[in-house]
C-alpha cells in the first residue's frame, strides 16, 4: 500500500499516483469535511473519462430528499463503474459504511481502490466556509471535522489499495 503524506497542495496528486501504474477502472474516494479542497481538487484533476459521484446539490436545495437523491446518484456511479469508468466519490465520507460501499462495489467489480484525505484543521474549514455560495453551518462543519479526525485511525484496516493524504486545504 502506497502512503503519500505531503504540505503542497499544489502537489498534481493525481498524476503522481497515476505514475505507480495502479491500472484502471480505479475509485477514488476523496474524504474530508466540509470545505477541505474537495471538490477544487476534483476540477483540477479530472481527466473527462471519469465518473463524478457528488452530492452537492443538496446544500443548494434544502427541498430535496436526502436519502433518494443520494441513493440515486450513487446507483448512478455504480452503473458508470459496472461500465467500466473511473470513479471519483466526492463527498465527506467521514463515516465508515459511506466508504464501505464503495470498496465493496470495486471488490465485486474488480477494481483498484484509493483513498484521498483532506486533513484540514477545524479553523481553515470554518475560513473556507466564509467563500462558499452554500456554506455549511459551522456546527456540521465542527462536527464532520472531529468525525474526520476518528475516520483517520480506521481507513488503513478497511482494505484500501492506496491511501493519500493532504494536510492543507486543496487551492
Amino acid at each position: 500500500m502506497l502512503r503519500v503524506k505531503h504540505e503542497s497542495g499544489l502537489l498534481n496528486l493525481w498524476h503522481f499516483l497515476q505514475g505507480y501504474g495502479l491500472g484502471s477502472p480505479m475509485i477514488t474516494v476523496l474524504m474530508g469535511a466540509p470545505g477541505a479542497g474537495k471538490s477544487t481538487w476534483v476540477r483540477n484533476n479530472k481527466t473527462g473519462n471519469e465518473h463524478i459521484y457528488n452530492i452537492d446539490a443538496i446544500r443548494a436545495n434544502k427541498d430535496l430528499d436526502v436519502n433518494a437523491y443520494t441513493l440515486h446518484m450513487r446507483t448512478k456511479a455504480i452503473m458508470a463503474a459496472e461500465q467500466g469508468y473511473d470513479i471519483i466519490a466526492d463527498a465527506t465520507h467521514v463515516l465508515k459504511p459511506h466508504r464501505l460501499i464503495w470498496l465493496k462495489v470495486a471488490a465485486r467489480l474488480g477494481v483498484q481502490t484509493r483513498l484521498i484525505i483532506f486533513d484540514i484543521t477545524r479553523e481553515q474549514l470554518l475560513q473556507a466556509q466564509t467563500t462558499r455560495e452554500f456554506p455549511v453551518k459551522n456546527s456540521v462543519v465542527i462536527d464532520q471535522h472531529r468525525k474526520m479526525q476518528l475516520a483517520k485511525r480506521e481507513v488503513y484496516r478497511e482494505g484500501w489499495d492506496d491511501i493519500a493524504t493532504f494536510v492543507r486545504p486543496y487551492l
